[in-house]
């Protein structure tokens, strides 16, 4: 595993997009939450940003919704661009000559994509906590540092999932930039119509929110629409999946991407 791991960090660390992608993630991340510093919704605002924003528990939730908007962004295109690459520039040809079976170039795939979404876990948390600690006003309890922490596994399941459906959608279209257009088309506009036009059309309920995507989003969902969500339940609708419905839609989703993934690159010209 160790030495497949190797192999693809070797192929990427010197990739500029890779760097470029990499430091948006570290420097947006945390300086995305505090532009809220600078917002003003006067006094008939419904809650205060900067109690909202960088206090525990909630930092744990607003933190989460900007790393799900990056992840999207970076930890996507990375995913796109490490196989896309690979046939440009011909070194999958190169790999298999040289004696690296297709299953094993898979799973160096594989274990960056995991060894990737952990790091990008980890920055999350640990940027909440310094954030949540540096805005401390009162006395602070354990309970409430880290009562939203169950943020930190669902981020890491919606980071890989991202990241194999733009491995799937990568390995399908081989070209970056049709790519990358496809991956953001299905996932801001394709997606968005079959749920919003064509299933509500038809048949409004529930299960128009299991999408794809969808149910990667609500994972670490805008805090917002959870407010919004209880209102609604009241009329029997629902804007979003629980945290274990989306859990396991993700995880449903990013496995059958994954075994696609390898059936597409098993079968597939070099």
């Amino acid at each position: 595993m160790f030495h497949l791991l190797k192999l693809e960090w070797l192929k990427q660390k010197d990739y500029v997009l890779f760097r470029v992608l990499s430091i948006a993630y570290v420097v947006l991340l945390p300086a995305a939450l505090f532009v809220g510093k600078k917002l003003d919704f006067g006094n008939e605002a419904p809650f205060n940003p900067q109690m909202e924003f960088f206090h525990f528990p909630k930092v744990w939730s607003w933190l989460g919704y900007i790393g799900n908007w990056m992840s999207f962004f970076v930890l996507g295109f990375m995913a796109v661009l490490m196989i896309t690459n690979e046939y440009s520039n011909r070194t999958l040809r190169q790999n298999v000559i040289t004696g690296l079976h297709r299953a094993e170039f898979f799973k160096s795939k594989l274990f960056f994509m995991v060894a990737v979404s952990l790091a990008a876990t980890l920055y999350y948390a640990l940027c909440a906590l310094v954030i949540g600690l540096l805005h401390v006003d009162d006395t602070l309890y354990f309970s409430t540092v880290f009562k939203n922490v169950d943020m930190v596994p669902r981020f890491w399941l919606m980071s890989m999932g991202y990241m194999s459906f733009g491995l799937l959608v990568g390995l399908l279209v081989k070209r970056t930039g049709i790519a990358l257009f496809l991956y953001l088309a299905y996932s801001m506009v394709i997606e968005s119509i079959l749920r919003w036009v064509v299933h509500l059309f038809f048949f409004k309920n529930v299960s128009m929110n299991f999408y794809p995507l969808n149910a990667m989003e609500d994972l670490v969902p805008l805090p917002l629409t959870e407010f919004a969500d209880d209102l609604l339940k009241e009329n029997g609708f629902r804007m979003l999946l629980t945290p274990i419905e989306a859990g396991i839609a993700t995880v449903v989703y990013t496995s059958l991407f994954l075994f696609l993934s390898y059936k597409r690159l098993k079968n597939s010209d070099l």
